[in-house]
């Protein structure tokens, strides 16, 4: 790894953005390199923090100019892994884990269910994924799919993994080191000449592992099915509501970030009514001006808007406490500067959302999922009124507005999708509600209104305009603009 032009050590979020297009992917590398020992003898433990002239293993997906392709480099720990137990003089690390037990139902339990449980958030399994590919399980199994886990098997987790099952100290199992690299090594020349005299062993070897991928591929499938069937509680189309889960977890810690520097100087939460992601900085939009600002943030000239470095967030010190106040913060797309959320709150009266079915029907879709899946949503309620409104399985869906009106409480909230815009009569029912500060519905009318606060037109090319705010790729799926696009 080398120093940016400016002298300064690259971050992890800069490689990430450079060689994967996405600098959200940063905790991949993270997890691929952490506590293995650089050509230094230092040992990577925290994501910002970074030495010129360490070698980062990347995902198999890298590309670009700069990468090399080979054996890594070893450190002075005789190229073993921190975390080996074979090393030499070296203790295994104390690491987060849990053992694989069963649901209730009797069932073993899966990556989605541990994640949701222990992170917060079911699409963070690919993370434990990646900790535990390949490492020989206690009774010898080793995990290369996702979905094929079995009970007593132990799982490595992030370090930001709580709960009352999480264990912590070196991870139990015969070895750290996959079992696939060992017989690589183990066999020497003798395994060579050995395979040359046997060829059946080999085709018997091959046709074996062709059965497996395809039972695998038949028990990934009887997964899909089984966990749909009892119900595994997620948006509706997922392929449109969980589109960018690390952007997501970034934004979480940085409104969590915000939290705790607001407690630690005893400074008032700012109201946030939008979330800029631009390149390597963050930029929150403030209701109020509001200057100076809590480290790590600084307020620009009118203190209309606080910005901080991604690399300062990921690495602050986090509240535990609620972000309820954030709750309805949607992103609505990729502007030319990077990705745009705001909070549905702020409108303050009915928002609508016009266009072609098809487009405005997408666009609802992602909306939902943010209001309902994201890591600061409260889980509110949806009520869809009218007809030719999609299907969605957490919505309740009534025939008329008035059927709901008498419900729309200053509480905890929820979201109100209207098929056509309210009648006189409705606006001034609705026009009451949003009179209280503490009403925190959001209104939804697809198709053109009169009456609403904020027009929103989504159209077929897949953007998003508004003439409020900048406009908008409502289809990307990165949290940063690929180079050249």
């Amino acid at each position: 790894m080398k120093s940016s032009p400016d002298g300064e050590p690259e971050f992890l979020f800069q490689i990430a953005e450079r060689y994967l297009g996405d600098g959200q992917r940063y905790t991949e590398i993270f997890e691929l390199n952490k506590g293995r020992v650089q050509p230094d003898g230092g040992t990577l433990t925290d994501p910002a923090a970074v030495l010129p002239g360490w070698v980062m293993q990347l995902p198999d997906d890298a590309e670009g100019e700069g990468i090399e392709v080979g054996v890594l480099p070893t450190g002075p720990a005789a190229g073993t892994p921190s975390g080996d137990p074979s090393s030499d003089g070296s203790a295994a690390p104390s690491v987060p884990y849990y053992v694989i037990g069963k649901t209730r139902k009797g069932e073993t339990e899966y990556l989605y269910l541990i994640a949701e449980r222990f992170l917060g958030d079911g699409e963070r399994a690919r993370e434990i994924f990646k900790l535990n590919e390949g490492r020989v399980q206690p009774d010898g199994g080793v995990l290369t799919d996702r979905d094929q886990v079995e009970v007593g098997w132990v799982l490595q987790l992030p370090e930001d993994a709580k709960g009352k099952l999480v264990k912590h100290g070196p991870l139990p199992g015969p070895t750290a080191e996959p079992s696939a690299s060992a017989s690589s090594t183990a066999g020497g020349a003798d395994a060579g000449q050995q395979a040359a005299a046997s060829p059946s062993w080999v085709v018997l070897v091959l046709i074996g592992l062709g059965v497996l991928a395809l039972l695998g591929a038949i028990g990934f499938g009887i997964v899909l099915v089984a966990r749909r069937l009892r119900g595994r509680e997620e948006p509706f189309d997922d392929s449109l509501l969980r589109t960018d889960t690390s952007a997501s977890w970034m934004v979480d810690r940085a409104l969590r970030v915000l939290l705790a520097s607001c407690e630690r100087e005893g400074v008032e939460v700012p109201g946030v009514t939008g979330v800029f992601i631009e390149g390597g900085t963050m930029r929150l939009r403030l209701a109020s001006p509001a200057s100076p600002a809590p480290d790590p943030w600084v307020a620009n000239e009118d203190g209309q808007s606080w910005s901080a470095p991604l690399a300062r967030l990921q690495s602050a010190p986090a509240s535990e406490a609620s972000t309820a106040q954030f709750a309805r913060l949607v992103t609505l797309g990729m502007a030319e500067t990077g990705r745009v959320l705001v909070d549905f709150v702020r409108a303050r009266g009915v928002i609508s959302l016009d266009g072609p079915t098809r487009a405005r029907h997408e666009v609802l879709r992602r909306w939902l999922g943010e209001l309902t899946g994201n890591p600061w949503s409260n889980d509110p309620r949806v009520v869809m009124v009218g007809n030719g409104l999609p299907q969605a399985e957490q919505a309740e869906y009534l025939s008329a507005i008035e059927q709901v009106i008498p419900e729309l409480g200053v509480g905890d909230g929820g979201v109100l999708v209207l098929s056509q815009a309210p009648s006189v009569t409705q606006q001034d029912l609705l026009a009451a509600r949003f009179a209280d500060p503490r009403f925190t519905w959001v209104v939804i009318v697809l198709g053109e209104s009169s009456s609403a606060k904020w027009r929103i037109r989504a159209g077929d090319d897949g953007w998003l305009r508004s003439g409020f705010l900048p406009d908008v790729r409502y289809t990307e799926q990165t949290a940063v603009r690929r180079a050249g696009e």
